[in-house]
């Protein structure tokens, strides 16, 4: 006798005895009867030790200071500092710790001047006596990580617009190129000081000259990116170790500011350190580096007037700067007298009767280098044509 068929139709799978299971839908998806799902609590934010706290109230207004006063300074804000009278203040401070007397801010093309020493410990001073009351107010804040973002975008944006100023001095070498003139090529090395030397050997060769300058370039250019800062960072620190090197060695005045871009590198490159010496030495690759929150960045609008301002600023004073290295370039190596050059004496006469070279009471010159470039009604471009 056979099975009685279902009416209902062909027989199903048995159903499960075991337990239902229950898909979790998305935050913030209609379940069965429509109701959203709460949201997932966010992470806690990361509590910083005192001393961590500490440490970073140091970094942000001593070293953040020191960025705007110095570099930004000396990146294109030295007026404004000037004028202000800021600059006067701090040096002055700085000056009566350190000397008990006052110093004169003398605005110079090089640098290490003893007011800009003298501005630096101000800063210092001033800056202790910032960090002393932030502490005594600021007590629950469970860190500054935002602040830190926003400060390593400073340094790295100062740290770019340098590399491109200084690269550019020399991939149109107007840096050292002017050692070339004629007022420049009699004088004695023995009589030759270390940094006029120094930027003899450089400006003698320009190809060396704007290789150093696309090196540095180069790094500018990879820092105005996030994603290639680190790069951009390792870059900078080979070309400002070597400038720095060279500067404290061969007594160029510069070395506050070559020592304080090295450190600047050096510090951007800091948080990757564990992570390229694992790839430097053929070991598994870590996660990657998490970038910290930048204060104000969360809203669009932030974030689209940084870029503006950023690549505005950058293609403006790469304009200025091309403009002007093409005009220096052109002025260096037009005479505009055809006295211009480098003479040397085929006879020689002193008040009238013949002389020898070996003649020593007046002795006569068996060389004489005239330089007359660019030109003579224009008083700017007078002097720098004269070095």
């Amino acid at each position: 006798m056979s099975a009685p068929r279902n009416p209902a139709g062909p027989p199903g799978p048995a159903p499960s005895t075991s337990p239902s299971t229950v898909t979790a839908l998305p935050p913030g998806r209609p379940t069965g009867q429509g109701a959203p799902l709460p949201p997932a609590p966010s992470a806690p934010e990361p509590r910083w030790t005192r001393a961590q706290m500490l440490a970073f109230r140091l970094l942000f207004v001593i070293g953040g200071g020191i960025l705007l006063l110095s570099l930004y300074g000396n990146a294109g804000l030295a007026v404004l500092w000037k004028s202000t009278g800021i600059w006067w203040l701090l040096a002055q401070i700085g000056s009566y710790i350190s000397r008990g007397e006052g110093v004169d801010i003398v605005l110079s093309a090089g640098g290490d001047s003893l007011w800009q020493w003298c501005m630096h410990l101000g800063w210092i001073v001033v800056g202790l006596v910032i960090v002393a009351v932030w502490t005594a107010l600021d007590r629950d804040r469970p860190n500054y990580r935002s602040l830190l973002g926003l400060l390593a975008v400073l340094a790295r944006y100062v740290l770019a617009v340098s590399m491109l100023f200084y690269g550019i001095a020399k991939v149109l070498p107007t840096q050292m190129g002017f050692m070339s003139m004629p007022a420049h090529q009699l004088q004695l090395t023995g009589d030759t000081s270390m940094f006029a030397t120094l930027w003899g050997f450089m400006g003698a060769s320009i190809p060396y000259m704007v290789v150093t300058g696309l090196i540095e370039m180069t790094a500018g250019v990879l820092l105005l990116w996030r994603r290639t800062a680190v790069l951009g960072s390792l870059v900078a620190i080979v070309a400002m170790a070597q400038v720095f090197l060279l500067n404290l060695f061969y007594d160029v005045p510069v070395k506050i500011v070559s020592g304080e871009l090295l450190l600047v590198a050096i510090a951007l490159t800091a948080p990757y350190v564990p992570n390229l010496l694992r790839a430097a030495l053929n070991r598994p690759t870590a996660t990657p580096v998490v970038p910290m929150p930048v204060a104000g960045a969360g809203r669009s609008w932030a974030r689209i007037t940084g870029q503006v301002v950023k690549f505005g600023i950058v293609a403006v004073m790469m304009a200025v700067l091309a403009a002007s290295g093409v005009l220096m370039t052109y002025i260096m190596h037009t005479p505009r007298s055809d006295l211009d050059g480098v003479w040397s004496a085929t006879s020689f006469t002193i008040d009238g009767a013949p002389a020898g070279v070996v003649q020593r009471d007046p002795a006569p010159w068996s060389n004489v280098a005239i330089t007359l470039r660019g030109s003579d009604t224009n008083a700017t471009i007078k002097q720098f044509s004269t070095g």
